[in-house]
């Protein structure tokens, strides 16, 4: 058994072994690490061989920096662990990543590593493992504790019969109002994403991410097909925008802005109708919505809750964000300064 760190590893192999995987995800993609190379992330790929040079497990690492001279590790959703290999054999190469990430945490100056996979609630055998490790839960999120997913391998009018009276109403008033959505293949016009995104911003009181994030985000994962803008158009004028992934048999809404004007048109009903549509002719069979709010955490995800949830489907809860201590004198100062 062997840990290859930052080797040559080829893409297409290494996006394979994830689409195997049934927790399989974008985020532990060959592209998504480029992408954070491209915004000044170091990023590691690791990869456990058997001794019949078959993939134990897989990761890719990210370092990013918390401000004040240090730093963390972070895995977006978890450790993808090869689930037909021994029993043993998939201990033994958690506990060789697990040696590893501690000696990468010493050299960058790392002071916890964190991931977020997607275990369930009530997963406590695949818990354990991580608990048994040393990981600890966090109240710290990064990825959505609970997304709305819908399966979306039903035809179009079965999807549409199931959906709430209400968004179906809006869907087919939008196409009354002459809302157009395309799915753009122009990089440029990232821009009106951007200048939708501005409007969006001010308007839910949220501080997003720099107009050259998601410039290099449809650069890298859409020259690939694994991202797409689309964009809704009342006449000429674009009044909604969003970003979608694709990636095996699964697509995510990633980003969404809209204009404060025309909100009567219900864009934002026919833009996730369109991507839906989208996704089916590219063979998805489920379509993720992202974060929702179930319990009141996070009051001003109403309304993007209850607009999910018209589209029907059903939530999935994560376990949440895990956390490996890396120096335990840093993390016991880290959580003292975010209040936990």
């Amino acid at each position: 058994m062997k840990l290859h760190t930052n080797t040559n590893f080829d893409p297409q192999g290494w996006d394979q072994f994830i689409l195997r995987h049934p927790e399989g995800n974008l985020l532990q993609s060959w592209a998504w690490g480029e992408f954070q190379e491209t915004l000044g992330n170091p990023v590691w790929r690791l990869q456990v061989i058997g001794s019949d040079d078959e993939v134990l497990a897989q990761l890719l690492a990210l370092k990013l920096s918390l401000g004040f001279g240090k730093f963390i590790i972070y895995t977006p959703r978890e450790v993808l662990i090869n689930s037909s290999a021994p029993i043993q054999h998939q201990r033994d190469a958690m506990e060789l990543i697990v040696k590893k990430m501690k000696e990468i945490g010493r050299v960058e100056r790392a002071i916890l590593w964190r991931t977020d996979p997607p275990l369930k609630n009530g997963d406590t055998t695949a818990l354990s493992i991580y608990k048994a490790l040393g990981f600890i839960r966090s109240k710290k999120s990064i990825q959505p504790q609970i997304n709305w997913v819908l399966d979306i391998t039903a035809g179009a009018n079965n999807l549409l019969t199931a959906m709430k009276p209400k968004t179906r109403y809006n869907i087919r008033l939008a196409e009354k109002k002459g809302v157009r959505v395309v799915v753009s293949k122009n990089l440029e016009d990232i821009r009106i994403f951007n200048q939708l995104n501005k409007d969006t911003a001010t308007r839910d009181g949220f501080t997003p991410h720099s107009d050259g994030y998601y410039k290099k985000q449809l650069e890298t994962l859409g020259k690939n097909g694994e991202l797409e803008l689309l964009i809704a158009y009342l006449e000429q004028t674009p009044i909604a925008a969003i970003l979608v992934s694709f990636f095996g048999n699964k697509a995510t809404y990633l980003h969404g802005a809209s204009s404060n004007e025309y909100r009567e048109a219900m864009a934002n009903h026919a833009i996730q109708w369109t991507a839906i549509q989208t996704a089916q002719v590219r063979g998805c069979a489920t379509y993720d919505f992202g974060g929702i709010d179930l319990d009141g955490t996070h009051p001003s995800w109403t309304g993007i809750t209850r607009f999910k949830q018209g589209f029907g489907g059903h939530a999935v809860e994560y376990v949440g964000v895990l956390e490996l201590p890396l120096s335990r004198l840093w993390y016991r100062f880290y959580k003292i300064l975010r209040g936990n």
